[in-house]
């Protein structure tokens, strides 16, 4: 009788177990949702940002500056939390461990992950919900601007190492802004109350931003998906373990009571 009791245990503790996961799936869907709409609105706003940019330097050439940065910043978005499989190991393996770049991981699961391929490399921690997106730019600013007086105030280009909202590993240059003809051509030349140098520089700061605010939404969203899929999966074969715990219970419970009943009647014979 001991075992069917035991099973009955183990069936109710994979039950909490389900009841934390589901928790967690439904936590995930929210940020997805929440997320999928920030997404849309941040990459237009990034969208008519270069647009103003590439307008600017199309009619004002000297806008642009001359200095080539001499090396690169590369910002890897990892994960904060975890539980969303292969997200952080994908940025991870991205990486061109000889490229002469300083690094900036974000999101404590990331940096294990680095610390397993012995890169050398500074941290800060992740956004867990979108709240905290705000905070992560903070950081990441005060690490660039730190990075720049390590290097003697050079100017230094800025590359982010994200997931897409797709699921896709990307490589995205934020700075230097690379030159593109206009999306949307202004035909006449705007007149200006700055100098073209100093209003690209301005444009230029809130475009940093406005990029690194995009690529962090799009990462959360892509991390807390794969993290939705994962709980799902998880749920799925979690409630086939118990489904068959409980038929073994059953079983059990049943050659229990036989077993009962044979030393009964064999005790009235």
């Amino acid at each position: 009788m001991a075992r069917w009791r035991e099973l009955g245990r183990h069936i109710q503790a994979l039950d909490d177990i389900g009841s934390i996961m589901s928790a967690m799936r439904s936590l995930a869907f929210i940020e997805v949702r929440r997320l999928a709409e920030g997404v849309a609105r941040q990459q237009e706003t990034v969208g008519a940002m270069r647009v103003a940019i590439d307008n600017l330097v199309a009619h004002y050439p000297e806008a642009r500056p001359a200095v080539v940065p001499q090396r690169d910043v590369l910002v890897m978005i990892g994960s904060e939390r975890g539980l969303c499989g292969d997200f952080d190991e994908r940025i991870a393996l991205s990486l061109n461990a000889n490229a002469p770049s300083a690094r900036l991981a974000v999101g404590s699961r990331l940096c294990l992950r680095l610390d397993e391929q012995g890169l050398a490399y500074d941290a800060i921690p992740g956004a867990a919900v979108i709240e905290d997106i705000p905070g992560v730019m903070l950081q990441i600013a005060s690490a660039m601007r730190r990075f720049n007086q390590q290097d003697h105030d050079i100017r230094t280009g800025l590359v982010a190492i994200h997931h897409a909202d797709d699921g896709a590993v990307r490589h995205t240059r934020i700075l230097p802004v690379p030159v593109a003809p206009p999306k949307q051509c202004w035909r006449s030349k705007p007149i200006l109350q700055l100098d073209p140098p100093q209003l690209h520089d301005m444009l230029l700061e809130h475009y940093v931003l406005a990029s690194l605010n995009a690529i962090l939404l799009a990462s959360l969203l892509a991390e807390n998906r794969r993290r939705l899929d994962q709980m799902s999966a998880a749920l799925d074969r979690l409630h086939e373990q118990v489904d068959k715990l409980d038929r073994k219970r059953r079983r059990a419970r049943q050659e229990a009571i036989t077993e009962e009943v044979e030393i009964i009647l064999l005790g009235q014979a």
